[in-house]
């Protein structure tokens, strides 16, 4: 697809704007974004939602089409493009975009033709099918005592494979910790190990929300965007502590986490996801930031001092069916199951059968033909 138009950062009004062509503010998509913003939505939703406007807009661009006029064809060529084009940053291998990926892209693209159909900015009809009416009155009505009714899914939606949580095994996991060099990212791996926080949580964590007495942190969640206490190890504060006394010392609401090189600037994202990988290049593996609040979940879940709900109240999860998930079990776990088993039964069949209390033990060995 050609290079055309961007998203970018806009420091008054609207947090993000989709530009396109380049330059130019796409006015529907900005007034969309108001509307999101009014209705309590994140920037980091309205970042989201840009580069999936973006992508949709760049293709049409490079098939001739008009964004305002985009029919149901348009569409379908549009999912088999994402089902069939090279994954970017994935590798000559990777083909294809992920499932979640495709349906989330046709979620904001539905959305999207919705607002504007609504207020008469252009198009007359939704070139994204919706479900079946149907399909919507039993999930707006479900009864939370049965199960999910299955539907199903609405056209140009992709299957969706049920996975385990990628988390890290404890091998992994010190291998990891052994690979950093410094205090802050020991820090950082050990809040996210032990108290399960997502990576920007964690990030945006102030220093007058942390209770060196009580051992908590308190984060401001992705979702509602309450700042809630969470529970960490020991450990993390004593690399707390070590980093903080190298000069890093703050109070009040500053950030924490600050960059090591000068200028001094707070770790983004990017930054510490940048730290994760240049510590795994002499291990050769690829985890992700995220894949630290999985193996922290698994460790709980997997915990027989840690019920579903402590573990869903650890998590901030809404729904235990989301904690649920982390009950699975790790395929190295059941590879090393496996090889247990397998030398418990080749040393069950080295050993005598034992003879009942009652019986003549020479007299079953010889009708078992044990002694020839």
């Amino acid at each position: 697809m050609p290079s055309v138009g961007a998203v970018v950062e806009n420091r008054c009004g609207l947090p993000w704007l989709v530009l396109f062509p380049d330059g130019v503010v796409h006015e529907t998509a900005a007034a969309w974004f108001r509307e999101l913003l009014v209705s309590d939505s994140s920037p980091a939703t309205l970042r989201s939602y840009g580069y999936d406007l973006l992508r949709w807009f760049r293709w049409l661009a490079a098939t001739d089409g008009n964004w305002s006029r985009a029919s149901r064809e348009r569409v379908r060529d549009f999912v088999l493009f994402l089902r069939e084009s090279p994954r970017p940053g994935r590798g000559a291998d990777a083909v294809g975009f992920a499932p979640r990926t495709i349906n989330h892209q046709l979620a904001v693209l539905s959305a999207f033709y919705d607002y504007a159909i609504y207020y008469g900015l252009g198009p007359l009809m939704n070139p994204v099918p919706h479900p079946s009416p149907q399909d919507r009155r039993a999930v707006e009505h479900h009864d939370p005592g049965r199960p999910w009714p299955v539907h199903r899914r609405a056209a140009y939606r992709q299957r969706v494979p049920r996975q385990v949580p990628r988390s890290l095994s404890d091998d992994a996991a010190n291998a990891l910790f052994s690979a950093l060099k410094f205090n802050r990212d020991r820090a950082l791996v050990a809040f996210w190990l032990s108290s399960g926080v997502r990576a920007s949580e964690l990030l945006g964590l102030s220093h007058n929300r942390i209770d060196y007495g009580r051992r908590t942190i308190a984060v401001v969640s992705k979702g509602t965007r309450a700042v809630q206490e969470v529970p960490a190890s020991a450990d993390a504060f004593v690399w707390l502590s070590l980093y903080l006394a190298e000069g890093y010392v703050g109070s009040g609401d500053e950030p924490v986490w600050w960059t090591l090189r000068a200028p001094r600037r707070p770790l983004t994202y990017h930054a510490a996801r940048a730290v994760l990988l240049r510590a795994q290049a002499a291990l050769g593996t690829r985890h992700r930031l995220h894949d630290l609040r999985h193996t922290a979940a698994m460790r709980m879940a997997n915990d027989p001092a840690f019920t579903l709900v402590d573990v869903q109240t650890v998590l901030r999860h809404a729904h235990i069916s989301t904690t649920e998930l982390y009950l699975q079990p790790r395929m190295d776990d059941l590879v090393e199951k496996m090889e247990l088993l397998r030398q418990r039964r080749a040393e069950a069949a080295t050993q005598p059968p034992v003879v009942a209390a009652g019986y003549d033990e020479a007299a079953v060995r010889e009708l078992l033909g044990l002694d020839r």
